[in-house]
């Protein structure tokens, strides 16, 4: 018999009461900083971006909201990190079960990653059980779910009357289409109805109480790609930049005061680069600068309608029921109606990546050399080299002709276990008079502007009051428009299921809605695999016993600041360290800027340093005393597998570097270092400081 997971599984059917109901708000930050050494960043998955430190701590930021008549609630996190996995979500809600019971299911919490490049991986049970292989790193992935449950408790436990309102307005000059050639292939008269290739609307809510405003979550279609892959250190990109920028403006001064939260969500940003040129650069003189610029531009935007009510749009408050519709649903095999195709009935296919996929994006620095944008004539050499790599990955006859034009290079959906989940997560809800799609992709500009459409159209609300909320819950690569798909751009090739990818979304999204505007529960018959259950290789973090040369000690500092600085200048320091990811705390701090105050001899952190101006490198030293030298790229299709950690036993130098801002407090400062340090199985932490310095003007 037809096994059927019911709605109350995932909760995956919540509806209020009553229309019109005060809400209850509640918001929540944890600390989701992961091993800041030794694991490959997510993201662009180049094989020499393996992390040596830190830039921008991560973060989840959750809000809940619940109606004030009954017990329904929504909460919806978004965490700095590439993307989730169904995994971390099951861990997430096994732990909060433990505190909360089923307050909580698959419905009514979204985990959304804003889907920057500059975060570890390590996370990703698919990757690492899957045929293509790739390291699991418990401590990444116990990080990433205890920042996020702390994030989801602090929440709920926050929860108070008050209520939602919502503005719109356009963020200038902070996205470009990417793909513009794809863009163009779909249908005139659909692009004549928008008067740009991206959508730069930028849709927030204001999160409102009795003491004042809490919080703001918004959504923005743009990729945090300004950093390219060279940069090494964690960075959460201009979306992070942005949340940070808002959080510091609009946090009160008063002691004590509760922290403001500013969450940066993403849309519909599959085809949309914040590199402006299109060339993997952006408007400023490097890639950090760029980042800086398109953050700002967001924070402003968020800024100028948190704020005013006179510009682009009045703040609109929420009135409403708090309703969800939640399904799994297997993508490898979803029909597809013609009222969606306009061809017939159609059909989607099993996974699969293209041969533009390892081309990767232009206007991001592209992929493998090997591969080019367009691409859709296999290469016998590249895919007999493949077959030793990944045999069980042979594309057969039927899905070659189920995903063309698409050139296969990895059939991920024919491996077992398959190296890509084929049952993805889908939901639609609705605050009041907004609605939001729900998806795990990363959606084009015009796949988002149909599920829009569509949506709004089975709802009977206008467009603009539609949100698509994407890269949530899990990944499944990108969905672009059939017409996009034709040409095989790298969207294209990284469209996992086929040329009818989107058309199947819509229907699905379409579905929900009708159930949802019906006040209908959903039923689903199948479920993702909990990956956890099966066999894989676990890679630990901590490493040897560490030593120092000869006549230096843990601690002792290599390099000193000068005596005096202007400020608005870079100033470093470089101590001598161990490794950084030894008895690993998603808490760990590394770094302090310590200003003298007017007590004597008293130190206080210093208010006027960010995230943003401090990093901390770690470099691997060798016995001689010298750096270790790094492995030079290479450029073969094993690059397309990720390198394996190794811990050695040599120390670590750590730079610790403050970029003063120019309107630096003049006064006595000094660089403190909190390392560790391994000696004798026991890890040791330690405290070190530089000799004070003056910053004057």
């Amino acid at each position: 018999m037809k096994r059927i997971i019911l709605a109350a599984l995932g909760a995956a059917c919540l509806t209020a009461a009553a229309r019109g109901d005060e809400y209850l708000i509640g918001r929540g930050k944890g600390d989701i900083t992961l091993p800041v050494w030794g694991i490959q960043m997510l993201g662009y998955v180049h094989p020499q971006q393996v992390g040596e430190g830190l830039r921008q701590r991560q973060y989840a930021r959750t809000f809940v909201i619940a109606s004030a008549a009954d017990d329904t609630r929504l909460a919806y996190t978004t965490c700095e990190v590439a993307f989730l996995t169904h995994t971390v979500k099951l861990a997430v809600l096994e732990r909060l079960r433990e505190k909360l019971g089923d307050r909580y299911g698959h419905a009514n919490l979204i985990l959304a990653g804003t889907h920057t490049h500059g975060t570890p991986g390590g996370y990703h049970h698919h990757l690492s059980i899957s045929a293509l292989g790739g390291e699991f790193f418990p401590q990444a992935f116990d990080a990433l779910v205890d920042g996020i449950v702390e994030s989801v408790l602090a929440a709920d436990a926050d929860l108070k009357p008050g209520r939602i309102l919502l503005a719109q307005g356009d963020v200038p000059e902070a996205s470009a289409n990417r793909s513009a050639v794809a863009y163009r292939n779909n249908p005139e008269a659909e692009r004549k109805q928008y008067s740009s290739a991206v959508d730069t609307r930028m849709t927030l809510l204001k999160f409102e109480r009795a003491e004042g405003a809490i919080g703001l979550l918004n959504w923005f279609a743009v990729h945090p790609t300004s950093v390219n892959f060279y940069y090494k250190l964690t960075t959460s990109d201009n979306k992070g930049y942005a949340a940070e920028v808002v959080e510091r403006a609009l946090t009160g001064d008063q002691p004590g005061a509760a922290p403001f939260v500013a969450a940066y969500a993403n849309s519909n940003s599959g085809d949309v680069t914040p590199n402006l040129n299109l060339d993997a650069t952006g408007p400023g003189q490097t890639d950090l600068e760029s980042c800086a610029i398109i953050g700002q531009r967001q924070a402003d935007a968020a800024l100028r309608l948190f704020r005013s009510a006179q510009e682009e749009s009045a703040l609109e408050e929420l009135t409403g029921p708090i309703e969800v519709r939640h399904t799994f649903v297997d993508f490898s095999k979803v029909v597809v109606a013609d009222e969606f195709t306009g061809a017939g009935e159609q059909s989607t296919a099993p996974s699969a990546w293209g041969y533009s996929f390892a081309a990767g994006s232009d206007a991001e620095g592209g992929g493998h050399s090997l591969f080019k944008e367009g691409m859709t004539q296999s290469d016998p050499a590249i895919d007999s080299v493949l077959r030793l790599v990944v045999p069980k990955a042979k594309p057969t006859p039927e899905l070659i002709e189920r995903q063309k034009p698409k050139a296969i290079l990895i059939a991920t959906g024919s491996t077992r276990p398959p190296m890509h989940e084929q049952i993805v997560p889908l939901a639609v809800a609705r605050i009041g008079q907004l609605a939001l799609v729900i998806g795990p992709a990363e959606f084009t500009t015009m796949s988002g502007r149909r599920f829009r459409a569509a949506v709004g159209r089975e709802l009977g609300i206008d467009p603009r009051y539609v949100v698509v909320a994407g890269y949530a819950n899990d990944f499944a690569g990108y969905v672009t428009t059939w017409h996009e798909y034709q040409l095989q751009q790298y969207e294209g090739g990284h469209t996992l299921f086929g040329p009818w990818s989107e058309a199947a979304y819509r229907q699905e999204f379409v579905k929900l809605a009708r159930a949802l505007k019906a006040h209908e529960p959903v039923e689903t018959a199948v479920a993702p695999t909990d990956m956890r259950t099966l066999s894989y290789r676990k890679t630990m973090l901590d490493g040897p016993d560490e030593r120092t040369p000869s006549g230096a000690k843990f601690g002792d500092i290599v390099a000193s600041p000068r005596a005096k600085y202007t400020a608005g200048e870079a100033i470093s320091a470089t101590f001598w360290t161990g490794s950084p990811v030894n008895e690993y705390d998603r808490h760990d701090t590394f770094l302090a800027i310590e200003r003298l105050t007017k007590a004597p001899d008293t130190w206080e952190a210093a208010d006027d340093v960010s995230d943003w101006t401090t990093t901390a490198k770690w470099e691997p030293i060798l016995a001689n005393g010298k750096p270790k030298p790094s492995k030079p790229p290479r450029n073969n299709l094993l690059d397309l597998a990720p390198p394996r950690y190794s811990a050695k036993p040599d120390p670590f130098q750590v730079t610790i570097t403050w970029e003063s801002p120019a309107d630096a407090k003049p006064g006595i400062y000094r660089i403190a270092h909190f390392g560790r340090c391994k000696k004798a199985g026991s890890v040791r932490r330690f405290t070190a400081r530089t000799e004070p310095f003056e910053i004057g003007r």
